[in-house]
C-alpha cells in the first residue's frame, strides 16, 4: 500500500531559508485513478499539481485557496482547490489534451477565502508563453510577494519549494544579508537532486535525510485528494438548470438524469421527483 503523501517543512541552520518538501507519490497515484487524462495531458496535470500543493504551507487555519489557470493557447481550464488541513481537489477540461502544454498563454487567477469573510482575496496574472515553473514562480512574486522558487523532480513525484525568509536584526546598524535565492539554489542543487533520486516515501527517512544535510525539521501535513461534492449539492445544481431551462431540456422524457462531479468523477442519479420537490420548497 502506498503511504499517504506528506508535505514537510524544514529550515536551514542559519534560519534564512524555509524548505517545503512534498512527497507526492500517493497524490499522483490518486489523480491517475480519478482523471481520464491521456498520457500527455496527465504529465502536465502531474507537474502543475505538484508545483501548487506546497502553497498549502502559506495558508492559515480555516483558510482555503483556489488556483485557476485559464489557458487560451492551448485551450484548456485547470482548477485546484485546497485548504490548510491538507485536502485538495483538481479539475482539468477538456481531459483529452492532444499534447503536454510546454508553453502557455492565458490568465492565472487566485481566490483565497478567509474565515468569517464573505469576500475572498482575488488576483489575476497574465500568462504569456510560459512553462509551469515560470507560471508558478511568477505567482509567488506578483500575487504573494514571496521570494520563492519551485524545484520539480524529474526522478520522482516530489517537489521542493524554497523560500527566502526576511532578514533578521533589521534594527541593528549593520545588517549582514544572507545569500540570494539563486545562490542558495545553486549551492543546494546537488543535495536536492540526491533526495529526489532516492524517492523516499516514508516520513522518518525523509526527515532524517534532510537533517543529515543540515536542515532543521519543523512540521509536516498529510496531503489528500478530497472532494466536497454531495448528492444534495447535485440535486440543487440540477434544479438550478431546470429553473432556467425547463424540465424538458434536462430530463427530456426520462424520470432521472445522471450527473457527474467534474472533480472526483462520482456519478449521481438525480430523479425528476427530487428536483420537483426541491423547487416546490423554494
Amino acid at each position: 500500500m502506498i503511504k499517504e503523501s506528506r508535505l514537510f517543512n524544514f529550515i536551514n541552520k542559519e534560519k534564512t531559508f524555509a524548505i517545503s518538501f512534498l512527497e507526492g507519490q500517493k497524490v499522483i497515484h490518486d489523480l491517475a485513478l480519478i482523471h481520464g487524462v491521456n498520457q500527455q495531458g496527465f504529465a502536465f496535470l502531474r507537474d502543475i499539481t505538484l508545483s501548487i500543493l506546497p502553497m498549502i504551507n502559506f495558508l492559515k487555519p480555516q483558510e482555503n485557496m483556489g488556483i485557476f489557470l485559464d489557458s487560451q493557447e492551448p485551450y484548456f481550464r485547470f482548477k485546484l482547490e485546497m485548504n490548510q488541513a491538507g485536502f485538495f481537489r483538481t479539475l482539468i477540461l477538456p481531459e483529452e489534451l492532444p499534447e503536454m502544454p510546454k508553453k502557455i498563454s492565458g490568465h492565472l487567477r487566485t481566490a483565497k477565502q478567509f474565515p468569517h469573510s464573505k469576500s475572498p482575496y482575488t488576483s489575476i496574472i497574465e500568462v504569456k508563453n510560459k512553462n509551469v515553473n515560470g507560471i508558478i514562480n511568477d505567482f509567488f512574486k506578483r500575487s504573494y510577494q514571496m521570494n520563492s522558487a519551485i524545484i520539480l523532480s524529474e526522478d520522482s513525484d516530489q517537489v521542493a519549494l524554497i523560500t527566502k525568509l526576511p532578514e533578521v536584526n533589521v534594527d541593528k546598524e549593520e545588517v549582514i544579508e544572507s545569500v540570494s535565492l539563486d545562490q542558495f539554489l545553486a549551492e543546494n542543487k546537488e543535495s536536492l537532486d540526491t533526495i529526489f533520486k532516492e524517492a523516499l516515501n516514508e516520513e522518518g527517512p525523509i526527515q532524517e535525510k534532510f537533517e543529515s544535510l543540515g536542515y532543521d525539521y519543523l512540521t509536516s501535513t498529510e496531503i489528500k485528494f478530497k472532494c466536497s461534492c454531495s448528492r444534495d449539492r447535485m440535486v440543487t445544481g440540477v434544479a438550478s438548470v431546470v429553473r432556467s431551462s425547463g424540465f424538458d431540456d434536462v430530463f427530456h422524457e426520462d424520470l432521472s438524469v445522471e450527473t457527474k462531479c467534474d472533480y472526483c468523477k462520482t456519478a449521481y442519479l438525480i430523479t425528476k421527483e427530487e428536483v420537483t420537490n426541491l423547487l416546490n420548497l423554494q
